[in-house]
């Protein structure tokens, strides 16, 4: 574990937020690399993804503090310290969406072509967040108690306090759904469908992996009806977006224009 990568001073570098940082550089770079040729264009692209990069931060805060509200609601101006910690991913799902949709609606850009870009870079963030919570200590698994897995399966991990005991490896095995993830969505790169799909299908993907690991964890968690709520949230993304990518599949191909924000320039007649 090495939640701390350097400590200067006051200033303190986190494994966890490092590889976030990494993941959305990435990520941009790679939207502005795939914009069409055409002038402005990866501007355009860049723009748009850092407008759902910051509805990204915003929205898993926002859902994070909703969660922890008996903290954060007698804690208001705490809210948006994202440095100190605590973001929820439904959230940030939900965020990005709307800030790429925002962008869209004000800029005139069409936005599934740019969800079509943002799908290697989602499926990796997925990886990071795994790897991030590996070294930072967070998202950490069940106890287990001896002879209840074989050997192989447990790892000694931390909890929120430091604790070391044996555990699932929920971290270990996130890793390896985000590489199995990330192999699926490149393996998908040529198939001809409707634009949009291949971005919400790579979000089904990563919601996947965190609904099915989000029973074997062991960090606190409020639960509703006996479930945690970030499975929950994880399930209620899996479904929408598997929902999503089934209908814009299933659509008949059109000959005329991609899907796009919907403006009164573009339906009206020439």
């Amino acid at each position: 574990m090495l939640p701390v990568l350097l400590r200067l001073g006051p200033f303190t570098l986190y494994t966890y937020t490092l590889l976030i940082d990494l993941g959305i550089a990435a990520g941009l770079g790679w939207l502005y690399l795939r914009a069409p040729a055409e002038r402005g264009k990866s501007a355009r692209w860049l723009d748009a993804g850092l407008a759902a990069t910051v509805g990204g931060f915003v929205g898993a805060r926002l859902l994070y503090a909703f969660v922890n509200n008996g903290y954060y609601f007698g804690h208001l101006g705490e809210i948006f310290r994202i440095w100190d910690g605590g973001l929820a991913w439904p959230g940030a799902a939900l965020g990005g969406l709307a800030g790429l949709w925002f962008y869209g609606l004000n800029a005139r850009e069409p936005i599934a072509p740019i969800l079509d870009a943002l799908a290697l870079p989602v499926a990796l963030l997925g990886l990071l967040s795994w790897g991030g919570c590996l070294a930072g200590g967070c998202a950490y698994g069940r106890e287990v108690t001896p002879g209840q897995l074989p050997a192989w399966m447990i790892v000694n991990a931390p909890d929120l306090y430091g604790l070391v005991v044996p555990r699932f490896p929920t971290q270990v095995i996130g890793i390896m759904w985000g590489v199995i993830a990330l192999g699926m969505v490149w393996a998908m790169r040529a198939r001809r469908w409707p634009a949009g799909a291949r971005g919400v299908y790579a979000l089904s993907l990563v919601a996947l992996g965190a609904f099915f690991l989000g029973f074997t964890r062991g960090d606190p968690m409020p639960l509703v009806g006996g479930f945690r709520l970030d499975v929950i949230g994880s399930a209620l993304t899996l479904v929408a977006a598997s929902v999503a990518w089934g209908w814009l599949v299933s659509r008949p191909p059109r000959t005329d224009a991609p899907w796009r924000v919907s403006t009164p320039d573009s339906n009206a007649n020439p």
